[in-house]
């Protein structure tokens, strides 16, 4: 209908008509385009709010994960410790060493008993690697951004690092049982159980730069339902420490919810 009416215009060489018929199209078309830019930046504020929530549950489990392990380390230590000090036996006869760990969910299927346990936790970062590979976060503050990436760098190190301790220690599973051992042999489970603790030092260094880094940066905003979720893991999470690595373990007290009191508790 325009396009005819512009037509008939120049036919008509009435070029004030032209003249306004054009700018109507620029008009239209520039308001068109403001628009769907507007209605564009209003979808990528709400979904990089979406995902900061995600990213700011992914940070609480691992804020907790991270205390977790420093909690455990004591028991770790004194574990590989009690290890070391048998292999370096002189008695050939090994009396076999498979620990308390051998009820419980994580053992319940398995065919042999594990000589070591360690804590195996899901370090995620599975929220803050899907908004980045969408661009979601590509209008987040530069400096929060970069304090993420740093956070989750140290995240998928964790991760890694784990993975890692968990074969070491599955390479000592013959530990459980009563064997015969020549001291070349136990000494060569000894470099296994050095490595392994090597492995898990760094991932406990890694466990106190995470927390760091969260509690320094803030980058964990404490909602009410974060706090929740938190107290829940700390209260339910201890119950069945005594059971699986005995009375060594330590207790966790998140720094962050170090403001909370009963009547605040109430409140939540």
């Amino acid at each position: 209908m325009l396009l005819r009416r512009i037509t008939e215009h120049v036919k008509a060489q009435n070029w004030l008509a032209v003249f306004l018929d054009f700018l109507i199209v620029v008009v239209g078309i520039w308001v068109a385009l403001m628009v769907s830019q507007w209605s564009e930046e209003r979808q990528a504020r709400i979904d990089l709010a979406r995902a900061e929530d995600d990213i700011n549950n992914e940070i609480a489990s691992v804020y907790y994960y991270a205390y977790e392990r420093l909690a455990l380390a004591q028991c770790r230590k004194a574990r590989y410790a009690e290890l070391s000090e048998l292999l370096l036996a002189p008695d050939p006869q090994w009396p076999g060493s498979p620990g308390p760990y051998g009820d419980g969910e994580l053992t319940k299927h398995r065919v042999f008993p594990p000589a070591l346990r360690s804590s195996s936790r899901p370090w995620m970062s599975l929220a803050w690697d899907t908004a980045l590979s969408k661009g979601t976060l590509d209008i987040m503050d530069l400096e929060r951004r970069r304090l993420l990436a740093a956070h989750y760098d140290a995240v998928i190190g964790a991760a890694i690092t784990q993975d890692e301790i968990f074969k070491i220690e599955s390479r000592l599973q013959v530990l459980s049982y009563p064997v015969e051992m020549t001291m070349s042999e136990r000494l060569r489970y000894y470099d296994v159980l050095s490595e392994a603790d090597a492995q898990s030092a760094g991932l406990e260094l890694t466990a106190e730069q995470i927390i760091d880094g969260i509690e320094e940066n803030g980058l964990l905003v404490l909602s009410d339902d974060i706090r929740r979720i938190l107290r829940f893991f700390v209260e339910g999470e201890r119950a069945g420490f005594d059971d699986i690595y005995g009375v060594c373990a330590g207790q966790i007290e998140l720094r962050l919810l170090a403001d909370i009191t009963p009547d605040n508790q109430e409140n939540d």
